[in-house]
């Protein structure tokens, strides 16, 4: 799957459930994003503007004599772009999933996709067996090298994380399963 604009589809995600500004998106980015990724002011005003550009948003018309506090709005094609996004089957060709995608899309699925959430699962579980398998290649290249005790620790870590969310994605499909 290719990389897609997660910053385009978080802030289409956000402006799903009420019209904000710019501040109020990155509040809530940070609030609710924190533990995965940032995005600086920096990046959401230029998106907000391409967004705008391309019709995806617009703003909404206030009666503040503030000109500068601008208040942003899906668009019908900002929302059909977000649903189709978030609602597009993942093709079976497709082996892998990058990180940011999958917690985007999770993030934003709720009950009415549960086929969506069951594919997204076991993409992940499968993009995490495969990470495994390379860790575990490079853990064997570094455990008998004294000099690389940091990298075998850190390669120690990222295994045990990626085991515990395999553990936790499998479980939750046999929840959604039933």
């Amino acid at each position: 799957m290719a990389r897609s604009n997660t910053l385009q589809y978080m802030i289409l995600g956000l402006l799903t459930r009420q019209p904000m500004t710019g501040y109020d998106i990155k509040q809530t980015f940070d609030k609710e994003k924190a533990e995965f990724w940032t995005a600086p002011f920096s990046q959401i005003y230029p998106e907000l503007n391409r967004m705008l550009k391309d019709g995806l948003i617009s703003l909404l018309k206030t009666d503040t004599t503030n000109s500068r506090k601008k208040t942003y709005q899906l668009t019908k094609d900002g929302r059909n772009l977000f649903e189709q996004w978030l609602t597009t089957p993942l093709s079976p060709e497709t082996t892998m999933l990058d990180n940011d995608n999958f917690i985007l899309r999770l993030h934003f699925l709720g009950h009415e996709h549960p086929t969506i959430l069951r594919q997204l699962l076991t993409l992940r579980v499968r993009t995490l067996n495969l990470e495994i398998a390379q860790l575990e290649l490079e853990l064997t290249e570094v455990v008998n090298h004294p000099e690389q005790l940091g990298r075998e620790l850190i390669i120690k870590k990222e295994l045990a994380n990626k085991k515990s969310d395999i553990q936790l994605w499998k479980k939750e499909l046999k929840i959604q399963s039933k």
